[in-house]
């Protein structure tokens, strides 16, 4: 039997509470209640959300929380012990492959006619680009005795057959600026677990406004010894009216308190 468990059913039983009337007023699920009391920590949602169930059940029976949360740490570190099952059977090696004859051949041959193509595209290219016409030029002779001297009485007219028009490539840029609003945004792994608690005795309570990973959650004045849970996956935001008389804890951490000032209005952040 688990002494967190007994001890925790010992103090309700004790105080008349059932079960349904602890869960209704807890806003803990009956079956985690059960749980706790029978030391089923496997059917519990998780580690963090255990510390959390058993804090808040010992601050509504009235016993110590600290020593419940520790109690828990030393039993579930003993009711987990690590399993070693034996491989039934050994690790493959995948062995090195030769590539088949025949698809080495289709490989080169692939590359062969794609260089032929290449070079016969390119010297095809480099003729329509030099080849020229040269046109003749008239000779006359003054008679059937003088000798002939050429003279040139034009230079050559040479005409381009063809002329290359120059090709411009657009580049795109190797190092835009990014938009900040088309970068994916990080997600924690782990959610915020955050629970809110109003101190016990002759006060007012708190007004409380909380926001969770953006959108308003709750808006509302939480009573003396009321508690308040709930779980974002980003960022928590919360304001209190009354910060004297507040506790805040993040994943199962007490954090400082918000204000010493009765009447003092505080806001708190997580992360900070």
């Amino acid at each position: 039997m688990s002494q967190l468990g007994e001890r925790l059913r010992m103090a309700r039983e004790s105080q008349g509470i059932s079960l349904s009337q602890a869960a209704i007023e807890t806003r803990i699920l009956q079956r985690y209640l059960v749980a706790l009391e029978e030391g089923d920590f496997q059917h519990l949602p998780g580690d963090v959300y255990a510390r959390g169930f058993i804090r808040n059940y010992a601050i509504y029976l009235d016993i110590s929380a600290e020593e419940l949360v520790e109690l828990y740490r030393r039993e579930r570190g003993t009711t987990d012990p690590i399993r070693i099952i034996q491989a039934t059977s050994s690790p493959r090696i995948r062995g090195f492959a030769l590539p088949s004859f025949f698809g080495v051949f289709f490989v080169v041959l692939a590359l062969v006619g794609v260089t032929y193509l290449v070079l016969n595209a390119t010297n095809h290219l480099g003729e329509n680009a030099q080849q020229t016409t040269i046109l003749p030029t008239t000779v006359s002779t003054p008679g059937p005795l003088a000798t002939a001297v050429p003279e040139a009485t034009s230079q050559p007219q040479i005409a381009s057959s063809s002329t290359a028009a120059p090709t411009t490539a657009t580049l795109g840029s190797a190092g835009g600026a990014v938009d900040p609003q088309s970068a994916p945004t990080a997600v924690q792994e782990a959610p915020i677990m955050l629970e809110v608690r109003i101190d016990q005795g002759d006060n007012p309570g708190s007004w409380l406004n909380i926001m969770a990973d953006g959108k308003s959650v709750l808006q509302r004045v939480l009573k003396p010894g009321e508690v308040w849970q709930g779980v974002a996956q980003r960022k928590v935001f919360l304001k209190a009216g009354n910060a004297s008389v507040v506790s805040v804890i993040v994943n199962g951490q007490e954090q400082p308190r918000l204000s010493t000032t009765s009447g003092e209005v505080q806001t708190f952040s997580w992360p900070p």
